[in-house]
């Protein structure tokens, strides 16, 4: 099986508010953003996943992490 990130739209965001994280439904889409790097973690839910997010140094330095599911497909599928 190959993983793929799921779609934008089914990712929740995590960037800091100035007195606190902010958690966000949707994709963090501003353009003058680029990809700083990833994390592939395994947790059970997505409540795991956004206190492993609001962690990461970036969320506090002004930048944010988007939090997404992975689906696995079929590696014939996979191209």
């Amino acid at each position: 099986m190959a993983r793929h990130l799921q779609p934008a739209d089914s990712a929740t965001t995590v960037r800091w508010g100035g007195d606190e994280n902010l958690i966000i439904d949707g994709p963090y889409a501003d353009t003058k953003e680029v990809l700083g790097g990833y994390y592939v973690i395994d947790v059970s839910t997505l409540d795991d996943a956004v206190e492993f997010a609001q962690r990461i140094p970036a969320v506090r330095l002004g930048g944010a992490v988007e939090v997404r599911p992975l689906v696995e497909v079929p590696v014939e599928y996979a191209h």
